[in-house]
């Protein structure tokens, strides 16, 4: 590319042919879209350092400290730290005098300081709660053979069919599966912690070995919840990336208020997502990733929270484009804050779903509007697309009891997160597959409310005992929702 030497102390010279003048303009016109490309790079290096757990997929723990800050810049309240006067009171609630293991009596003196006699005539119950001093139990099985005294042929005792073949029970199983999957430790705290708590000593390979059966116990159960989840009328999905290491499968998940199905994919596609669905026919709630679009777009909710924040950062951005940007930025939240008001009203209120129609068509204008404006470029390109998945962020009109956005899914998928950061994680095909199956049993008996510990104890008994089991968790039959008015 030809560049114009110019001093810019003192005025350039005028061209004194046609030819040059031709020269020099075609210079400027070449400098000038030269200009324009470096511009349009500035402006896309400010967009990604702008990019925050606000405005992208990015997770907070990542956001730069100036994000960090803006996110902390909350106004101050003017209240002290605590609790405030007048809040509720919480107490614990006594336990119940047959429950108690131990009972102290202390009466008062029998003589009163003037003379006379103290009756007693109540007390005052003061209970105190420790931990007792815990140990190991050891039960040591003597299988005692003999021989014949007229053949000489040996005999041998038989363990009965449950008493465990390896080294450890069912109690101790479960523990080793409530450590790993609902207190996320790595083996090796789990080995440390056996130590300290309990004195008991195993190996790393040991405990890793445990769970082998546990795995297999799990199935029956994990395949009741995936059934139950596929039946129920409104479902969540979502994935999160593999742990950076040895492990290439991608973690996805299903479910509703009350039930969580986990499965691990090598993909992050069409093909992982329809394995993930089977055959569910309700109503899903998703974010915006193409792998769930094989679902009717007529039952197929996106997530508004998404939206705000993929239209933030186009509101991010300068010029018409970011002005763009604010608009559709606020017809998205009064959508939001209206589509709230009318759940809060148990959806008989015609004035906030007339309010609704107002902004859907309001939303779809600012829309169309921008992708003309801006054509082929990023913003353009984003409106269309958002056009494109226009129905798909307004079934909860027509089907009331569908959430707008897809929290369910995303705390869900929080304590594997946490798992895979605080831990070495699965460093195997093995521990790839046993996740799953712990990871549902475990968020299915937090939102029903179950002890996670006393469910493991159970489903590694009768594995132990009787080969197969049995159990099963009181999962909810589906609820029909409730039928939206015209």
């Amino acid at each position: 590319m030809e560049r114009l030497d110019l001093d810019l102390s003192r005025p350039p010279p005028l061209p004194g042919t046609v030819e040059e003048c031709h020269r020099v303009i075609e210079a400027l016109w070449r400098a000038l879209g030269e200009f324009q490309q470096i511009q349009a790079r500035v402006e896309e290096l400010e967009e990604q350092l702008a990019l925050g757990s606000d405005n992208s997929s990015q997770p907070p723990s990542q956001d730069s400290p100036k994000k960090r800050a803006e996110r902390k810049g909350k106004r101050p309240t003017g209240r002290k730290k605590g609790a405030q006067v007048g809040h509720p009171r919480h107490e614990r609630a006594l336990v119940p005098a047959e429950a108690v293991d131990e009972v102290r009596h202390y009466f008062p003196h029998g003589r009163c300081e003037c003379g006379g006699s103290v009756a007693v005539r109540g007390f005052r119950p003061h209970q105190v709660f420790d931990l007792p001093e815990i140990r190991y139990r050891v039960v040591e099985h003597r299988v005692y053979e003999g021989r014949c005294g007229c053949c000489g042929q040996k005999h041998q005792g038989r363990l009965p069919d449950e008493v465990p073949r390896g080294q450890m029970g069912p109690g101790l199983v479960a523990w080793i599966g409530l450590m790993t999957g609902r207190y996320h430790l790595s083996l090796r705290e789990v080995e440390a912690l056996l130590e300290e708590q309990w004195g008991l000593r195993f190996s790393l390979g040991a405990i890793s070995q445990s769970q082998i059966p546990l795995q297999a116990w799990l199935g029956p159960v994990y395949n009741q919840i995936g059934e139950a989840v596929r039946k129920a009328l409104i479902a969540h999905a979502d994935e999160t990336r593999p742990y950076r290491g040895r492990s290439i499968y991608w973690l996805w998940a299903l479910t509703t208020d009350q039930m969580a199905y986990f499965l691990t994919h090598y993909s992050r596609g069409k093909g992982a997502a329809g394995e993930l669905l089977g055959d569910f026919q309700g109503i899903l709630v998703t974010d915006r990733h193409g792998a769930y679009n094989d679902h009717p777009q007529d039952s197929h909710q996106y997530c508004w929270a998404h939206l705000i924040r993929n239209l933030e950062r186009i509101a991010g951005r300068k010029g018409q484009a970011g002005e763009d940007g604010e608009r559709l930025l606020r017809a998205a939240r009064l959508t939001v804050h209206c589509g709230k008001l009318w759940q809060q009203s148990h959806y008989p209120s015609d004035r906030y779903r007339r309010r609704l129609e107002r902004l859907k068509a309001l939303f779809r204008r600012e829309l169309e509007q921008a992708a003309q404006r801006h054509g082929d470029n990023k913003t353009g390109r984003s409106c269309r697309k958002l056009l494109d998945d226009f129905p798909r962020f307004w079934t909860f009109p027509d089907h009331p009891g569908v959430p707008m956005t897809n929290n369910t899914a995303e705390r869900a998928l929080r304590p594997y997160v946490i798992w895979r950061k605080t831990s070495f994680f699965s460093q195997s095909h093995r521990g790839d597959c046993f996740r799953p199956m712990i990871l549902s049993l475990v968020e299915t008996c937090k939102r029903l409310k179950i002890g996670v510990y006393q469910t493991l104890r159970t489903i590694c008994a009768q594995g132990m005992a009787e080969g197969e089991v049995t159990f099963r968790l009181p999962l909810p039959e589906p609820q029909p929702l409730p039928v939206a008015r015209p």
